[in-house]
């Protein structure tokens, strides 16, 4: 019986990278916002059975919605890959616009909290499953310009942390990863020498195909970086 995995953030980048691997031997539940985008993604995907919704992630409601419709779709849930996110502003500290930060933290930290919460039910029951949190490698170090995106990181990485110890009772394990700069469509100006989001999407694939334990913790970055935690 194939397994069932969710992404969030599913129509581009790591995400859209994950989804057209993972079709090849899983069910998939997909959501972005773009409808051209998502349709693309769906005829890039190998005959799988898949269930794709576009919206909002920080729409409460219709997060919620999906999420009901995943689990009355499939029956259950074996993954929940939390990587919708984005860096909507860069600041300077003393110029962040408080709007904004609240914003960033509905998308980046209280959405994927709200999918952990919608889904923990059903590996609960079943004693097992796994999430994956895509973070950064921000959360590792700390540059100028980033505070924004940086502080909701880390709050995600708290969330992620506290849930790995939380969740072995259910047999859940808890995998947090942490890219560095990857050449996508999350950055304005493309860069070769980042690493491809095939590249992150196997190191995903590997740690959801472990037979037996978790891998907690994925730090990938490109030779191009010479920043360190």
């Amino acid at each position: 019986m194939k397994k069932t995995v969710i992404i969030t953030g599913a129509t581009d980048g790591i995400g859209k990278a994950l989804a057209i691997l993972l079709s090849k031997e899983y069910n998939l539940a997909l959501c972005g916002r773009n409808e051209d985008k998502m349709s693309k993604l769906i005829n890039e995907l190998d005959d799988c059975h898949f269930y794709a919704e576009c919206f909002d992630i920080t729409d409460k409601e219709k997060r919620r919605g999906f999420c009901e419709k995943v689990k009355n779709e499939f029956g259950t849930v074996d993954v929940l890959v939390n990587n919708a996110g984005a860096n909507t502003k860069k600041d300077k500290i003393a110029d962040i616009n408080l709007d904004d930060l609240r914003y960033m933290f509905e998308l980046n930290c209280v959405s994927a909290l709200g999918m952990i919460q919608e889904i923990y039910p059903v590996m609960a029951a079943q004693k097992s499953g796994l999430f994956v949190n895509i973070l950064s490698s921000c959360c590792l170090f700390n540059n100028p310009m980033t505070g924004s995106y940086s502080a909701t990181k880390d709050a995600m990485e708290g969330i992620s942390k506290i849930l790995t110890k939380e969740a072995k009772a259910d047999n859940i394990g808890v995998c947090s990863v942490y890219p560095g700069g990857v050449d996508t469509n999350f950055r304005p100006n493309a860069n070769s020498n980042y690493l491809r989001p095939e590249t992150v999407a196997k190191m995903i694939k590997n740690c959801i195909e472990i037979e037996e334990g978790c891998v907690h913790d994925i730090v990938i970055r490109p030779f191009i970086e010479d920043n360190m935690p």
